[in-house]
């Protein structure tokens, strides 16, 4: 499989684990991978949620990585100010389309190391992450 297919499925297998963990703790998925289907592609959206506590939107982005040797993982930092503004612009498309523009909402992110020889997966989730 080519480097592209590789992450693809690396991307694929971070999104269920991360949809699992926020079901097992009581999060309701509205959506997954909800992207802008007419005019100006502005992105994507991992996860879309209603946290059962606080009753915010939650939008959320998934960064898997595989572990190997030769550098130290945290994919959260593949969050970048460039990111960031596109996801802004894809939550305010959602939130516009769905027409919840009042609705309280936040953005998290699920950062997940794999080990795939260990068959193992480190989470976390960071809460309102905003720059």
């Amino acid at each position: 499989m080519n480097q592209n297919g590789n992450f693809r499925k690396t991307g694929n297998i971070g999104e269920i684990i991360a949809a699992n963990y926020l079901k097992q703790r009581g999060y309701k998925i509205l959506e997954m991978n909800f992207e802008n289907k007419v005019g100006y592609r502005l992105g994507e959206i991992d996860i879309v949620a209603r946290d059962p506590k606080s009753k915010e939107i939650i939008f959320v982005e998934i960064k898997t990585r595989r572990k190997t040797n030769n550098r130290p993982l945290q994919p959260e930092t593949a969050i970048t100010r460039s990111k960031y503004r596109k996801l802004s612009r894809i939550i305010s498309n959602y939130l516009n389309k769905h027409n919840l523009a009042d609705s309280d909402y936040r953005l998290d992110a699920i950062s997940i190391e794999l080990d795939i020889k260990k068959r193992r997966a480190a989470l976390r989730h960071l809460l309102n992450i905003y720059f």
